[in-house]
C-alpha cells in the first residue's frame, strides 16, 4: 500500500499493511537548517526530499504558514484571518483600511473602519526563528476594550470569501500517494472559540463573557458568516478531509464551555461534510481527559496530533479505548522522547517498541509525532522510528 492508501484505510476503519509513519517535519527542519545543525548528509537536500530519504509519509495537514508568496497573506494574522495558497478559499477585506508598519521584528497593523480603528502587533523572535516557528506571536490583540467589538465585528461582517484550488491541486500533486493533503480550514472550530483563541488573550475573554456578554455574543453572530463561508469553500474543495479547529483543554476549553459552543459546529460540518463522502479533522493537542466523551459524540472522524502521557495525563491506551471504533488518531508520539534531554534511549525505543508491537497494523491510527518534530529532536531517533516501521511491512 502506498501511505496514501494507508492514511484513507486508517480513517475509514479499516487495517492497513502496516501503520503509515507521517511525522510533522518542517519546525525541525527550519531550526536545524538556521542554526545550521543539519545532518551533514541531509544539508543539501529540500524538506520533501528529507522525508523521501527518511521513508516517511508526507505531511500536509496543518499547513506550512511560511509557504507565503506575497508578504500580504499573512498580514491578518491577528484577526486569525490567512490567505496562504494551499487553502481552499481566498479572504480580502472589504471598506477596511489597512496601515501596516515594522519595527524590527514586529508587525503593527491598524484597521480603520467606519465605526473606528484598532491597532494589532505580532512579533517573530530569533528565538522563535530558532526554534523553526512559523507563526508569529500576538503582543496587542484586536480587542482590548467594549468599543473593540463593534469595529471588530465590522471588519467580520466585510471580509469577502472566494474558493480558490490552484495551490490546494499544486500540493496534492506535489505529495501524491506519498500521503493526504488536508483542506485547512481554520484553526478554531466556531466563532467563540475564534473570539477566544486568537482575538484577545484568553484571561481577558472569560472576564469579557462575564462583564459584556451581550457584546461578545453579538460579536460571535458577525463571524458566523464568515465560518460559514470558509467552511463550504472546504467542504465544495476536492479534499477527502477537511481540518476544522483545534488547541482544545479541558481546563480552557472546558467541558460544558465545548458542549455549548464548540460540540455543536463540529457536529454540524461533520455532517454537511460526510453527505459529500469526506471526513472531517480537528486538531487535539492539548489536554483531553475532561473532553473525551464529548469528542465522541461530536462526529469527527480523525483526531489529529494526539499527544499521550507524558506530555498529558491519557497513556495511548485509554486515548484508543475512548476511540474506539469511532475516531482515528493521528499522532501518539510525544515529541519529547525525540530528544536525548528530555528522555533516555531506553526509555525511547522502550515506548515506540511497545506501540509498534500493540498498534503496527491497527486501523484508525496514523502515527505521528504531537505537536511536531522539535528542533532538538534526534535524526537517529526519527530513523530508529522509519526502521521500525519499514520492518513491520
Amino acid at each position: 500500500m502506498t501511505d496514501r492508501e494507508r492514511i484513507l484505510a486508517g480513517i475509514r476503519g479499516e487495517t492497513p499493511d502496516r501503520l503509515a509513519w507521517v511525522p510533522r517535519l518542517e519546525f525541525w527542519y527550519r531550526g536545524r537548517r538556521r542554526q545550521n545543525t543539519l545532518p551533514v548528509e541531509l544539508r543539501d537536500l529540500s524538506l520533501v526530499e528529507i522525508a523521501d530519504r527518511l521513508g516517511v509519509g508526507q505531511y500536509a495537514v496543518v499547513p506550512d504558514f511560511t509557504e507565503i508568496t506575497d508578504e500580504t497573506h499573512m498580514l491578518d494574522r491577528t484577526l486569525g484571518i490567512y490567505n496562504l495558497s494551499v487553502l481552499p478559499y481566498r479572504a480580502t477585506l472589504d471598506e477596511v483600511e489597512r496601515r501596516v508598519t515594522r519595527h524590527g521584528p514586529e508587525t503593527v497593523v491598524e484597521y480603520h473602519t467606519p465605526l473606528g480603528s484598532i491597532r494589532t502587533a505580532a512579533v517573530m523572535t530569533d528565538e522563535m526563528l530558532d526554534s523553526g516557528a512559523s507563526i508569529s506571536y500576538v503582543t496587542e490583540y484586536a480587542l482590548r476594550e467594549p468599543r473593540d467589538f463593534e469595529i471588530v465585528g465590522y471588519i467580520f461582517s466585510h471580509v469577502r470569501v472566494e474558493p480558490q484550488l490552484d495551490g490546494y491541486l499544486a500540493k496534492q500533486q506535489q505529495i501524491g500517494d506519498r500521503g493526504i493533503v488536508v483542506a485547512f480550514t481554520s484553526g478554531t472550530a466556531c466563532p467563540m472559540q475564534h473570539i477566544m483563541k486568537d482575538l484577545m488573550p484568553v484571561e481577558q475573554f472569560f472576564f469579557a463573557m462575564h462583564d459584556y456578554p451581550r457584546e461578545v455574543a453579538r460579536l460571535a453572530e458577525q463571524l458566523t458568516p464568515f465560518f460559514d463561508a470558509i467552511k463550504q469553500c472546504a467542504a465544495e474543495s476536492p479534499a477527502e478531509v477537511v481540518l476544522l479547529g483545534g488547541n482544545y483543554d479541558d481546563a480552557i476549553t472546558y467541558p460544558p464551555f465545548f458542549e455549548k459552543y464548540i460540540l455543536p459546529d463540529l457536529r454540524g460540518y461533520a455532517d454537511q461534510l460526510h453527505a459529500k463522502g469526506k471526513y472531517l479533522m480537528t486538531h487535539t493537542d492539548g489536554e483531553n481527559r475532561g473532553l473525551l466523551p464529548l469528542y465522541r459524540t461530536a462526529g469527527f472522524d480523525v483526531a489529529d496530533s494526539v499527544c499521550p502521557y507524558p506530555m498529558t495525563s491519557c497513556r495511548l491506551d485509554e486515548l484508543r479505548a475512548a476511540f474506539a471504533d469511532c475516531i482515528t488518531i493521528w499522532g501518539g508520539i510525544p515529541s519529547i522522547l525525540l530528544c536525548r534531554d528530555s528522555a533516555t534511549d531506553n526509555d525511547f525505543r522502550t515506548f515506540i517498541d511497545d506501540l509498534l508491537r500493540r498498534y503496527g497494523r491497527a486501523s484508525r491510527f496514523v502515527l505521528g509525532v504531537s505537536d511536531m518534530v522539535t528542533a532538538d529532536a534526534e535524526w537517529d531517533r526519527l530513523q530508529y522510528i522509519s526502521d521500525k516501521v519499514a520492518a513491520l511491512g
